[in-house]
């Protein structure tokens, strides 16, 4: 478990070093103007910082995928939870989203879908590594039994 949380650590890093990025190029996209350079507000600081932690909580909790007494489906609940309450967590203390306004439903639903997408992508994407270790294991011991 030790090496886990370790791992967790290395990729919650490297999570937040892309969520930076990720927030940096959207607040320069989203303030940068004409005028001349963008002032750094603490306003600014604050979400990117939240952008930092966005890719952090997802990167940093996948090493729950490697828990090997868990089941996919236990795993990947416990990882939904986890990344779904970060994003409404840190989506509510920065005034994004209100309960009250219909978009917030509409993005945690696309949030939700996105998220399957991914779950659903990565998913297939083992299974056909798998199957392909399993076609070696069994040509290797067919060549065995023959010899």
């Amino acid at each position: 478990m030790n090496r886990l949380i370790k791992k967790g650590i290395v990729l919650a890093t490297i999570g937040f070093w892309i969520g930076l990025a990720i927030g940096v190029s959207i607040s320069f996209l989203a303030n940068g103007n004409a005028d001349g350079p963008m002032v750094f507000t603490g306003e600014i600081f604050l979400k990117l910082l939240a952008g930092g932690i966005y890719g952090a909580i997802p990167m940093g909790g996948s090493v729950i995928y490697e828990i090997e007494e868990w089941s996919i489906f236990r795993a990947t609940a416990t990882h939904f939870v986890i990344t779904f309450s970060g994003f409404i967590i840190l989506a509510a203390v920065q005034g994004w989203l209100r309960l009250d306004n219909p978009v917030f439903w509409i993005i945690s639903v696309a949030f939700q879908v996105c998220y399957f997408l991914i779950w659903l992508f990565n998913y297939l994407a083992y299974r056909k590594y798998i199957r392909e270790m399993n076609d070696d294991i069994r040509a290797i011991r067919s060549n065995k039994q023959i010899n």
